[in-house]
C-alpha cells in the first residue's frame, strides 16, 4: 500500500465541513476551489474530467449516494488546487495524470480533518474515480 499525503488544513486548503460547497453545483467548483485566478484554469481542467464519471454516478446510484460521491469529488479537487499551489511545476500536468500521482485503487490522500468514517467514504470515492480514469482515460490516451 501506498504512502499517504498528509494533507493540513491551511489558507489555500479549505474544507469546511458545515459550510461545503452544494454538490449540485458542479460548474461552480472551480471557483470554489480557486486559492488565485489561476487556479480556475486547472479547476476547469479537472471539472471536465469528472462531469461524465458524475453523470455516470447520477445515472447509476441513488440521489443519496452520488451525491456523497460528488461531495467528495469537490473535495478532492479542493485538495488537488491545495498540492499545485504547493509545487507550481504540478500545474502543467495533465489532471488525470498528476491526480494518480495521490489516488490509486486502494485509496485517496489522506486528508486530516476528516473523521475516519468521512476518510472511509473519500477513499470509497478516490478508488471508483481512479478505476474510471483507468478505464476511460488512461486507456484511451496510450
Amino acid at each position: 500500500m501506498k504512502e499517504k499525503i498528509q494533507a493540513h488544513p491551511s489558507r489555500s486548503f479549505r474544507y469546511e465541513r458545515d459550510n461545503q460547497m452544494n454538490a449540485t453545483d458542479v460548474d461552480r467548483w472551480p471557483d470554489s476551489w480557486k486559492v488565485s485566478s489561476k487556479d480556475i484554469v486547472y479547476g476547469k481542467k479537472l471539472l471536465k474530467l469528472m462531469k461524465p464519471f458524475i453523470v455516470e454516478m447520477e445515472q447509476s446510484l441513488s440521489p443519496r449516494t452520488a451525491k456523497m460521491h460528488k461531495d467528495n469529488l469537490w473535495l478532492l479537487g479542493s485538495y488537488t488546487i491545495d498540492r499545485i499551489n504547493r509545487n507550481e511545476e504540478h500545474r502543467n500536468t495533465e489532471p488525470y495524470l498528476f491526480l494518480t500521482t495521490f489516488i490509486d485503487s486502494w485509496d485517496g490522500p489522506l486528508i486530516q480533518v476528516l473523521s475516519e468514517r468521512e476518510q472511509h467514504s473519500f477513499d470509497g470515492t478516490c478508488k471508483k474515480f481512479y478505476r474510471y480514469i483507468a478505464e476511460n482515460v488512461l486507456n484511451k490516451s496510450s
